[in-house]
Protein backbone atom coordinates (compact mmCIF):
# COMPACT_ATOMS: atom_id res chain seq x y z
CA UNK A 1 0.00 0.00 0.00
CA UNK A 2 2.79 2.57 0.77
CA UNK A 3 4.48 1.72 -1.90
CA UNK A 4 1.08 2.52 -4.40
CA UNK A 5 0.58 5.39 -2.23
CA UNK A 6 4.71 6.80 -3.02
CA UNK A 7 4.15 5.91 -6.88
CA UNK A 8 0.75 7.52 -7.08
CA UNK A 9 0.79 10.47 -5.36
CA UNK A 10 4.40 11.27 -5.47
CA UNK A 11 5.45 10.47 -8.87
CA UNK A 12 2.13 10.76 -10.57
CA UNK A 13 2.15 7.33 -11.73
CA UNK A 14 -0.82 6.06 -13.43
CA UNK A 15 -2.64 3.05 -11.55
CA UNK A 16 -2.18 1.01 -14.42
CA UNK A 17 2.27 1.77 -14.73
CA UNK A 18 1.82 0.85 -10.84
CA UNK A 19 0.05 -2.81 -10.98
CA UNK A 20 3.08 -3.33 -14.00
CA UNK A 21 5.55 -1.87 -11.66
CA UNK A 22 4.50 -3.84 -8.77
CA UNK A 23 3.29 -7.25 -10.39
CA UNK A 24 -0.71 -6.88 -8.98
CA UNK A 25 -3.79 -6.12 -10.70
CA UNK A 26 -4.91 -2.48 -11.31
CA UNK A 27 -7.72 -3.47 -9.35
CA UNK A 28 -5.71 -4.05 -6.45
CA UNK A 29 -4.14 -0.99 -7.06
CA UNK A 30 -7.25 0.99 -6.71
CA UNK A 31 -8.34 -1.29 -3.69
CA UNK A 32 -5.19 0.18 -1.69
CA UNK A 33 -5.78 3.58 -2.59
CA UNK A 34 -9.67 3.63 -1.69
CA UNK A 35 -8.43 1.69 1.76
CA UNK A 36 -5.42 4.02 2.15
CA UNK A 37 -8.24 6.94 2.14
CA UNK A 38 -10.77 5.35 3.83
CA UNK A 39 -7.76 4.79 6.65
CA UNK A 40 -7.16 8.42 6.83
CA UNK A 41 -2.97 8.01 5.52
CA UNK A 42 -4.33 10.42 2.76
CA UNK A 43 -6.02 13.37 3.25
CA UNK A 44 -7.76 15.88 0.11
CA UNK A 45 -7.42 19.15 0.96
CA UNK A 46 -9.89 21.48 -1.47
CA UNK A 47 -8.85 25.18 -1.54
CA UNK A 48 -11.50 26.59 -3.86
CA UNK A 49 -11.16 30.28 -4.41
CA UNK A 50 -13.20 32.39 -1.94
CA UNK A 51 -14.13 36.08 -2.32
CA UNK A 52 -12.91 37.35 0.87
CA UNK A 53 -14.12 41.04 0.98
CA UNK A 54 -17.27 39.71 -0.08
CA UNK A 55 -17.65 37.57 2.65
CA UNK A 56 -16.87 40.23 5.46
CA UNK A 57 -19.23 42.69 3.78
CA UNK A 58 -22.06 40.22 4.09
CA UNK A 59 -21.30 39.01 7.61
CA UNK A 60 -21.71 42.83 9.10
CA UNK A 61 -24.22 43.74 6.97
CA UNK A 62 -26.53 41.18 7.95
CA UNK A 63 -24.94 40.27 11.26
CA UNK A 64 -23.55 36.81 10.35
CA UNK A 65 -21.35 34.55 12.24
CA UNK A 66 -19.71 34.29 9.13
CA UNK A 67 -20.10 33.92 5.11
CA UNK A 68 -18.21 31.65 2.97
CA UNK A 69 -18.51 33.16 -0.62
CA UNK A 70 -17.12 30.80 -3.47
CA UNK A 71 -15.92 32.46 -6.84
CA UNK A 72 -17.99 29.68 -8.87
CA UNK A 73 -17.01 31.19 -12.41
CA UNK A 74 -18.52 28.55 -14.39
CA UNK A 75 -16.56 25.83 -13.48
CA UNK A 76 -18.93 23.49 -13.29
CA UNK A 77 -22.20 22.77 -11.32
CA UNK A 78 -23.03 25.84 -8.66
CA UNK A 79 -24.84 23.76 -6.50
CA UNK A 80 -22.18 21.31 -6.20
CA UNK A 81 -19.72 24.01 -5.61
CA UNK A 82 -21.67 25.24 -2.91
CA UNK A 83 -21.94 21.71 -1.19
CA UNK A 84 -17.88 21.42 -1.73
CA UNK A 85 -17.46 24.96 0.35
CA UNK A 86 -20.42 23.93 3.00
CA UNK A 87 -18.56 20.51 3.32
CA UNK A 88 -15.43 21.96 3.95
CA UNK A 89 -17.00 24.89 6.41
CA UNK A 90 -19.02 22.28 8.19
CA UNK A 91 -15.69 20.13 9.10
CA UNK A 92 -13.93 23.03 10.28
CA UNK A 93 -16.31 23.57 13.00
CA UNK A 94 -18.09 20.56 13.89
CA UNK A 95 -16.65 18.28 16.95
CA UNK A 96 -17.54 14.96 17.82
CA UNK A 97 -20.35 14.46 19.71
CA UNK A 98 -22.52 17.34 17.67
CA UNK A 99 -26.28 17.41 16.91
CA UNK A 100 -26.47 17.83 13.58
CA UNK A 101 -30.24 18.90 11.87
CA UNK A 102 -30.72 18.69 8.03
CA UNK A 103 -33.53 20.13 5.93
CA UNK A 104 -33.64 19.07 2.21
CA UNK A 105 -32.66 20.24 -1.19
CA UNK A 106 -30.64 19.53 -3.82
CA UNK A 107 -27.46 21.88 -2.69
CA UNK A 108 -28.23 20.07 0.77
CA UNK A 109 -27.48 17.16 -0.93
CA UNK A 110 -24.15 17.71 -2.90
CA UNK A 111 -22.62 19.15 0.71
CA UNK A 112 -23.44 15.56 2.04
CA UNK A 113 -21.35 13.99 -1.14
CA UNK A 114 -18.57 16.24 -0.73
CA UNK A 115 -18.20 15.22 3.21
CA UNK A 116 -15.12 12.91 3.57
CA UNK A 117 -16.32 9.39 5.47
CA UNK A 118 -15.68 8.49 8.88
CA UNK A 119 -14.20 12.06 9.30
CA UNK A 120 -15.92 12.68 12.98
CA UNK A 121 -17.68 10.50 15.76
CA UNK A 122 -20.55 10.09 17.81
CA UNK A 123 -22.30 12.63 16.08
CA UNK A 124 -26.23 12.29 16.20
CA UNK A 125 -28.27 13.27 13.18
CA UNK A 126 -31.95 14.71 13.01
CA UNK A 127 -34.18 15.62 10.42
CA UNK A 128 -35.37 19.48 10.98
CA UNK A 129 -39.12 18.18 9.56
CA UNK A 130 -40.86 15.00 8.30
CA UNK A 131 -41.43 14.19 5.53
CA UNK A 132 -44.64 14.40 2.83
CA UNK A 133 -45.84 11.18 0.82
CA UNK A 134 -45.87 12.54 -2.72
CA UNK A 135 -45.78 10.78 -6.24
CA UNK A 136 -42.49 12.66 -6.23
CA UNK A 137 -39.76 11.65 -4.21
CA UNK A 138 -37.29 14.68 -3.55
CA UNK A 139 -34.34 15.16 -1.01
CA UNK A 140 -36.48 14.71 2.12
CA UNK A 141 -34.21 15.06 5.48
CA UNK A 142 -34.93 11.69 6.36
CA UNK A 143 -33.38 10.63 3.10
CA UNK A 144 -30.54 13.28 3.57
CA UNK A 145 -29.93 11.94 7.65
CA UNK A 146 -29.88 8.12 5.91
CA UNK A 147 -26.72 9.75 3.38
CA UNK A 148 -24.64 11.40 6.34
CA UNK A 149 -25.02 9.18 8.30
CA UNK A 150 -23.49 6.33 5.78
CA UNK A 151 -20.77 8.61 5.87
CA UNK A 152 -19.76 9.04 9.48
CA UNK A 153 -20.91 4.84 9.70
CA UNK A 154 -20.27 3.13 12.62
CA UNK A 155 -19.62 6.32 14.47
CA UNK A 156 -23.19 7.47 14.26
CA UNK A 157 -26.68 7.84 15.44
CA UNK A 158 -29.36 8.65 13.09
CA UNK A 159 -33.17 9.46 13.66
CA UNK A 160 -35.97 9.83 11.49
CA UNK A 161 -39.24 12.24 11.74
CA UNK A 162 -42.64 10.50 10.97
CA UNK A 163 -44.08 10.65 7.68
CA UNK A 164 -47.02 13.23 7.02
CA UNK A 165 -49.90 12.34 4.72
CA UNK A 166 -52.74 14.99 6.14
CA UNK A 167 -54.45 17.72 4.56
CA UNK A 168 -56.12 19.94 7.17
CA UNK A 169 -54.37 21.85 9.69
CA UNK A 170 -57.12 20.46 11.98
CA UNK A 171 -55.78 16.98 11.14
CA UNK A 172 -52.67 17.77 11.48
CA UNK A 173 -52.45 19.34 14.85
CA UNK A 174 -54.47 16.19 15.76
CA UNK A 175 -51.78 13.75 14.82
CA UNK A 176 -48.76 15.83 16.39
CA UNK A 177 -50.29 15.33 19.71
CA UNK A 178 -50.93 11.68 18.97
CA UNK A 179 -47.15 11.45 17.78
CA UNK A 180 -45.84 12.81 20.69
CA UNK A 181 -47.69 11.18 23.66
CA UNK A 182 -44.95 7.90 22.15
CA UNK A 183 -41.41 8.92 24.27
CA UNK A 184 -39.17 7.95 21.43
CA UNK A 185 -40.71 10.41 18.82
CA UNK A 186 -40.91 12.66 21.70
CA UNK A 187 -37.22 12.76 22.97
CA UNK A 188 -36.43 12.89 18.55
CA UNK A 189 -38.53 15.84 17.89
CA UNK A 190 -37.52 17.60 20.82
CA UNK A 191 -33.56 16.98 20.29
CA UNK A 192 -34.23 18.36 16.64
CA UNK A 193 -35.62 21.42 18.17
CA UNK A 194 -31.77 22.01 20.05
CA UNK A 195 -29.51 21.34 17.42
CA UNK A 196 -25.45 22.25 17.65
CA UNK A 197 -25.33 22.73 13.88
CA UNK A 198 -28.22 22.89 11.65
CA UNK A 199 -27.87 22.85 7.99
CA UNK A 200 -30.52 24.58 5.67
CA UNK A 201 -31.54 25.17 2.41
CA UNK A 202 -33.15 28.09 0.94
CA UNK A 203 -35.70 27.40 -1.65
CA UNK A 204 -37.21 29.91 -4.72
CA UNK A 205 -40.85 29.90 -5.13
CA UNK A 206 -40.76 28.63 -9.23
CA UNK A 207 -42.26 27.07 -11.60
CA UNK A 208 -41.70 23.48 -11.87
CA UNK A 209 -39.21 23.30 -8.92
CA UNK A 210 -39.48 20.73 -6.75
CA UNK A 211 -39.70 20.31 -2.65
CA UNK A 212 -41.92 23.02 -1.37
CA UNK A 213 -43.57 23.87 -4.87
CA UNK A 214 -44.55 20.56 -5.60
CA UNK A 215 -45.78 19.83 -1.71
CA UNK A 216 -47.53 23.37 -2.43
CA UNK A 217 -49.42 22.29 -4.91
CA UNK A 218 -50.55 18.80 -3.19
CA UNK A 219 -52.22 21.30 -0.63
CA UNK A 220 -53.76 23.13 -3.95
CA UNK A 221 -51.54 26.24 -3.78
CA UNK A 222 -50.05 26.91 -7.16
CA UNK A 223 -46.95 29.20 -7.55
CA UNK A 224 -49.15 31.79 -8.62
CA UNK A 225 -51.01 32.14 -5.76
CA UNK A 226 -48.16 31.78 -3.30
CA UNK A 227 -46.91 34.67 -5.11
CA UNK A 228 -49.72 36.81 -4.56
CA UNK A 229 -49.47 35.95 -0.87
CA UNK A 230 -46.14 37.64 -1.07
CA UNK A 231 -43.95 34.02 -0.39
CA UNK A 232 -40.58 35.11 -2.34
CA UNK A 233 -39.11 31.59 -1.05
CA UNK A 234 -39.09 28.93 2.30
CA UNK A 235 -36.29 27.89 4.79
CA UNK A 236 -37.91 24.11 5.94
CA UNK A 237 -41.07 24.59 4.73
CA UNK A 238 -41.53 27.95 6.16
CA UNK A 239 -42.57 29.96 3.36
CA UNK A 240 -41.21 34.17 3.72
CA UNK A 241 -41.44 37.14 2.21
CA UNK A 242 -38.73 39.62 0.84
CA UNK A 243 -38.36 41.63 4.01
CA UNK A 244 -37.91 38.06 5.92
CA UNK A 245 -41.36 37.49 7.59
CA UNK A 246 -43.16 34.00 7.95
CA UNK A 247 -46.43 34.40 5.50
CA UNK A 248 -48.79 33.18 8.03
CA UNK A 249 -52.58 32.71 6.22
CA UNK A 250 -54.78 30.34 6.86
CA UNK A 251 -54.48 28.76 3.86
CA UNK A 252 -50.41 28.10 3.83
CA UNK A 253 -51.05 26.57 7.61
CA UNK A 254 -51.37 22.96 6.78
CA UNK A 255 -48.07 23.27 4.30
CA UNK A 256 -45.82 24.93 6.82
CA UNK A 257 -47.30 23.78 9.98
CA UNK A 258 -46.09 19.89 9.46
CA UNK A 259 -46.64 17.06 11.69
CA UNK A 260 -43.28 17.52 13.64
CA UNK A 261 -40.93 20.25 12.41
CA UNK A 262 -38.64 22.87 13.66
CA UNK A 263 -40.46 25.89 12.77
CA UNK A 264 -39.45 28.91 11.50
CA UNK A 265 -39.23 30.91 14.96
CA UNK A 266 -37.28 28.28 16.38
CA UNK A 267 -34.52 28.71 13.62
CA UNK A 268 -34.48 32.22 14.55
CA UNK A 269 -33.72 31.70 18.30
CA UNK A 270 -30.64 28.96 17.11
CA UNK A 271 -29.52 31.72 15.06
CA UNK A 272 -29.30 34.50 17.85
CA UNK A 273 -27.07 32.03 19.76
CA UNK A 274 -22.82 32.18 19.68
CA UNK A 275 -23.29 28.76 20.23
CA UNK A 276 -25.14 27.50 17.58
CA UNK A 277 -24.58 27.03 13.91
CA UNK A 278 -27.64 27.81 11.43
CA UNK A 279 -25.93 27.29 8.42
CA UNK A 280 -27.89 28.21 4.91
CA UNK A 281 -26.49 26.74 1.93
CA UNK A 282 -27.92 28.92 -1.35
CA UNK A 283 -26.78 30.97 -4.36
CA UNK A 284 -27.93 31.74 -7.99
CA UNK A 285 -29.08 34.95 -9.22
CA UNK A 286 -32.73 33.48 -9.49
CA UNK A 287 -32.57 32.77 -5.79
CA UNK A 288 -31.47 36.34 -4.82
CA UNK A 289 -34.73 37.23 -3.68
CA UNK A 290 -35.20 34.36 -1.20
CA UNK A 291 -32.00 34.32 0.68
CA UNK A 292 -32.58 38.04 1.33
CA UNK A 293 -35.56 37.56 2.52
CA UNK A 294 -33.98 34.42 4.72
CA UNK A 295 -31.02 36.86 6.08
CA UNK A 296 -33.37 39.86 6.80
CA UNK A 297 -35.06 37.66 8.86
CA UNK A 298 -32.62 36.16 10.67
CA UNK A 299 -33.16 32.98 10.12
CA UNK A 300 -29.32 32.14 9.73
CA UNK A 301 -26.44 33.19 10.93
CA UNK A 302 -24.11 31.21 8.08
CA UNK A 303 -23.65 31.55 4.65
CA UNK A 304 -22.60 29.96 1.67
CA UNK A 305 -22.80 31.56 -1.43
CA UNK A 306 -21.24 32.47 -4.39
CA UNK A 307 -19.68 35.79 -5.33
CA UNK A 308 -23.15 36.73 -7.98
CA UNK A 309 -25.38 36.22 -5.49
CA UNK A 310 -23.29 37.94 -2.59
CA UNK A 311 -22.48 40.97 -4.79
CA UNK A 312 -26.43 41.39 -5.44
CA UNK A 313 -27.48 40.91 -1.46
CA UNK A 314 -24.92 44.39 -1.16
CA UNK A 315 -26.28 46.23 -4.11
CA UNK A 316 -22.91 46.04 -5.98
Amino acid sequence: MVQCLELYYRHGQSQKDIASALGVSAATVSRFLKRAFDDGLVRVELDLPRAEELEVALAQRFGLHEAVVVLAGGRGDLRAELGTAAAAYFEKIARPGMRVGLSCGFTLYHTIRALRERRLRDLALYPLSGESTLEQVDLFPNTLVGMMAAKYRPHVRAYALPVQHLVSARQIERERRRLLRNTGIRAIFEAAQSVDVALVGIGLVAEGTPGFCTLAEAFGLSVKRLRQLGVVGEINYQPIDAEGRIVDRPELRALMHRVLSVEGERLRELARRDDRWVIAVAGGRPKLDAVRGALRGRFVNVLVTDADCAAALLGR
